[in-house]
């Protein structure tokens, strides 16, 4: 088509005013091209990649040819806007073609400002996520946008099907993430939305260190929120996350999302670092916080692949990431490294920012479109415009080259938008953490999950010549510590039991004390120490001591079937003896003697009054010689001998008399028998009075202080029941008693219950054979909240079933009860084993109650004596009348001065005539007579006057 005449000749002049104009730009091909760079603080691996991205490039047949790169480093201090603008300035004199820096985002836009106002392009690989001045800046940003992550998170959240997360930032940068994240989750209708919590960790403010994220997590925790994402950078997120391994929250249904362009295990105080094998992590101190985590924390990172082509490429990697050359494999066209090891992002991207500059300057060449820069001035009041500078931006924003990180395109904008992220899950056992990755998102693909996070799904690292760490704490009998000379020996209960484990599972293993010496609780900062922490940290494979299990250590760490049943004890100082010289008098009560002593009186009365009102006694015998032998004074002291079994002066005659006598031998005899035999008892048992002999008589006094160790899990049991019953009293007087109750280990609580009025609770199988040893203290009441002792493993590992399966083999096997037996039932050291009694239990005195029935058949014997004198006067009265009669046919005579002398009687009855004049009668008969005193008359005071009876032959 043949233009007219009139539009063709302006397009020719057109064309040659334009044809001149570019003449005068200087269109050349350079020989050198320089390139300033501007470095903040930068590391030794940042250094040498810009150095070697330079050598590379320069050595690069196909990269610019016929031109050599040259540039310009400035090294600044962290976050100094000036000296970078200055040293910015100084380039531009010396007439650059573009300015590479990684500096902070401060720091950068200031270099964004002073480029944009020379049309000089600006490469960027900034440290953090940092804003662009504009949208057509000359700032071109290597890294791919942080924003990424948190569309990766999203979709992740959403797979998951959370319904709320706590999130946690550190910058302002990760603030913006947090704000992707939020608006992206507004912007889902389908979905129910989304409850978020966010927490600022912030390490430049005075509560930014270890106490601030302790204080943070306190609050997080208290949200009863499981799910937590942590948008942070390397440093501040693995911080984060070994601070809540110590606070209990990388255990149990707690979930993390780390999202991070990078992933380093070490922080400042840990120094040292990992050795990898096969995409496995040997560590030495790092992550030892995270065994037992069960996939706990799933890390989302920045896709890494390194490629083996072009040599240019590997060797750069070769400084970056040493383990290449043990994991290189000839087949391979990328290698991935260690999903935990570190990966210096910065300088890798360094080197590709040279990189791309150095493709778009040659395409420029080629294309002969390159215009040599010209000196500019920064402190001219209107700076030069550099179409040269214009074209290297709009060529850059078009370019798609490959380089150390990847593919790299930026699509017409100025960020690199080619990102990948990696899906970890991340796991710790026997002190080794194995990553391994379980899906991958792209902003294209989305996100692809090949297996579940937050689930185990690799064996254990356990070979057959396995060597376990255990640790241990000194407490007999379970473990005893000996120094010999060979250096010390362990001994015990647990040692022997582990013995026979390790023989069973046909395994080595290695001792060693813990060094707080405590068993295992939560500190006030949420972590845990003693056995439970040496285990839920790693730095054991197994705790084996006298440790008890509960809930709160199964939370942590893992048990074994319980080996021996566990009860607590309480420990108490014996009570001192006492020394009473009236001890014989204990085995009777106060009113039993004074019961007795009243009997024996009032038996002493009666048998005087029965003897006198009994016609058989001998005082109404008139023909008695000692008729008033038995009076008060001999009934008496006959009561009274005959209770201290023996014999009296004189004992009663008649009947009734010697039947109140019978009752009263009969209860001697009892009293006599019971004193004896509760004596014996009193003699060969040491009587000691305790007022407390169970938990609640201790709850219920106020004198004995009581406790436990502090932080022990009795301390937490005591803790958890304060508002149940008995519990409630004894943890109100521990919590509030101005003495300290608590003792900072066992050891120190024997010793406090030796010199103080103290009780100490413990392990009952402890407190047993502790007594043995110590004479001067004493168990008392039943054991309580039993429980059991275990083994303590780290969670979810498999020899924790094999040693359980070795423990009740042993137990079917009756071998444990030997061993317990040979541990524990051992024979006192105490010289005598002294009982102890309190005042109601054992060889307690006899009270009037239990010795009643005797007193009962005294007073039978009383009643029946006089009954029985009443039937003797009724028996007694006929034969008296008779014998009346009889001596009334008798003739009496009175004898007043002395009987005649022998020569004057005869056999004869005729000298009774002779005798009639004398004032007493004799009646002779075969020769033979018996004199006889006259019983007074009571009622006349004449002198006594003697009768004489004839006694029939």
């Amino acid at each position: 088509m043949d233009l007219p005449q009139w539009i063709a000749l302006p397009c020719l002049l057109l064309l040659h005013i334009l044809e001149g104009v570019v003449t005068t730009e200087r269109r050349v091909s350079p020989s050198v091209i320089k390139v300033g760079v501007i470095l903040e603080q930068p590391s030794p691996d940042e250094d040498e990649m810009v150095r070697l991205s330079f050598q590379h490039l320069n050595q690069n047949e196909n990269i610019l040819p016929s031109s050599r790169l040259d540039y310009t480093v400035a090294r600044i201090a962290s976050t100094d806007p000036f000296a970078a603008v200055k040293a910015a300035c100084s380039m531009l004199n010396t007439s650059i073609t573009a300015i590479v820096s990684s500096t902070s985002c401060e720091t950068s836009l200031a270099l964004q400002s002073l480029t944009n106002s020379f049309d000089v392009p600006h490469m960027i690989v900034p440290g953090e996520e940092c804003p662009s001045e504009k949208h057509n800046s000359f700032t071109v940003n290597v890294r791919p946008s942080l924003l990424f992550l948190s569309e990766a998170a999203l979709d992740l959240v959403w797979k998951l099907g959370w319904e709320g997360v706590c999130i946690f930032y550190d910058s302002e940068s990760a603030y913006k993430n947090v704000q992707q994240f939020l608006h992206l989750a507004a912007q889902s209708e389908e979905r129910k939305p989304l409850e978020v919590t966010l927490y600022r960790v912030d390490a430049s403010e005075p509560s930014g260190g270890a106490l601030g994220i302790i204080n943070i997590l306190h609050k997080a925790k208290d949200s009863d929120v499981k799910h937590m994402i942590a948008f942070c950078d390397r440093t501040q997120s693995m911080k984060l996350i070994r601070q809540a391994a110590r606070f209990g929250m990388a255990v149990g249904k707690y979930q993390w999302i780390i999202t991070t362009q990078d992933w380093d295990m070490l922080v400042d105080d840990e120094p040292e670092g990992f050795t990898t094998t096969s995409g496995d992590i040997s560590e030495e101190d790092g992550m030892r916080f995270l065994n037992g985590s069960e996939g706990i924390i799933t890390l989302m990172k920045q896709q890494v692949k390194v490629q083996t082509q072009p040599p240019d490429f590997y060797g750069a990697w070769q400084i970056l990431y040493p383990d290449i050359d043990r994991e290189e494999d000839a087949n391979a066209t990328y290698l991935s490294p260690g999903y935990l090891n570190t990966v210096q992002f910065k300088a890798a991207y360094m080197y590709d920012a040279v990189r791309v500059l150095a493709v778009a300057l040659d395409e420029q060449v080629e294309r002969d479109k390159y215009i040599e820069p010209e000196n500019q001035h920064c402190y001219d009041n209107k700076p030069k415009s550099w179409k040269g500078g214009t074209r290297l931006r709009k060529m850059l924003h078009r370019m798609e080259t490959t380089g150390l990180m990847g593919r790299i395109r930026f699509n017409h904008s100025g960020v690199n938008d080619e990102m990948a992220v990696d899906v970890i899950t991340v796991e710790s056992s026997r002190n080794q953490t194995k990553a391994w990755k379980i899906g991958t998102w792209d902003p294209e693909n989305r996100l692809n999950l090949v297996k579940t996070p937050f689930t185990r799904s690799f064996e254990a690292f356990i070979t057959n010549n396995t060597t376990f760490r255990i640790v241990t704490v000194v407490e007999a009998p379970f473990v005893n510590r000996d120094e010999t000379v060979n250096g010390h020996k362990y001994s015990g209960f647990c040692i022997d039991m582990l013995e026979l484990i390790a023989d069973e599972m046909n395994a080595k293993y290695e001792l060693y004390l813990v060094p707080d010496g405590n068993y295992g609780g939560k500190n006030e900062d949420g972590t845990w120490n003693g056995l439970i922490g040496e285990v839920y940290y790693g730095r054991a494979d197994l705790a084996v001591a006298g440790m008890v299990i509960n809930s709160d250590r199964e939370e942590v760490v893992d048990f074994t079937k319980p080996y021996m049943n566990y009860g607590v004890g309480i420990l108490m100082q014996k009570p001192q003896k006492k020394t009473n010289v009236f001890a014989f008098l204990e085995p009777l009560h106060i009113q039993v003697w004074g019961c007795v002593l009243a009997s024996l009186f009032v038996v002493g009365v009666l048998i005087y009054i029965v003897d006198r009102l009994s016609p058989y006694s001998s005082f109404r015998r008139e023909n008695s010689p000692n008729q008033d032998a038995f009076d008060l004074k001999n009934s008496m002291w006959f009561a009274f001998a005959s209770c201290m079994q023996q014999g009296g002066d004189t004992s009663p005659l008649s009947i009734s008399g010697r039947v109140l006598s019978a009752f009263w031998w009969f209860f001697a005899l009892i009293i006599t028998a019971t004193y004896t035999a509760n004596l014996a008892a009193f003699l060969t048992v040491t009587r000691m009075e305790n007022p407390i002999n169970s938990l609640e008589d201790l709850a219920m006094q106020k004198s004995v202080v009581y406790g436990t160790i502090v932080n022990s899990s009795l301390h937490r049991f005591f803790e958890k029941r304060k508002h149940q019953g008995i519990y409630e009293r004894m943890w109100n007087f521990m919590s509030t008693s101005k003495i300290n109750p608590w003792v900072p280990n066992a050891e120190a609580g024997y010793k406090r219950v030796q010199t103080e009025d103290y009780a100490f609770f413990w392990d009952a199988p402890i407190l047993d054979y502790i007594k043995q040893k110590e004479c001067n203290v004493m168990t008392v009441g039943k054991p309580f909240n039993l429980k059991g002792y275990g083994i303590a493993t780290p969670r979810g590992l498999p020899w924790r079933d094999e040693i359980s399966m070795v423990i009740l083999r042993l137990q079917e096997k009756g071998i444990l009860e030997e061993l317990r037996k040979k541990w524990f039932d051992r024979e006192s050291s105490c010289a005598e084993d002294t009982v102890i009694m309190s005042s109601n239990r054992g060889a307690a005195d006899i009270n009037l109650d239990q010795i009643a029935g005797a007193f009962y058949v005294l007073i039978i014997g009383a009643v029946l004596s006089f009954v029985v004198v009443i039937i003797e006067h009724i028996w007694h009265k006929p034969s008296f009348y008779k014998k009346r009669e009889k001596e009334a046919g008798r003739t009496t005579l009175d004898w007043s001065d002395k009987l005649p002398p022998r020569e004057t009687r005869n056999n004869g009855l005729s000298n009774i005539e002779n005798c009639s004049s004398n004032k007493h009668l004799v009646i002779q008969e075969n020769d033979s007579f018996a004199l006889t005193p006259l019983r007074p008359n009571p009622w006349s005071t004449t002198t006594s006057k003697w009768i004489v009876k004839v006694i029939p032959a």
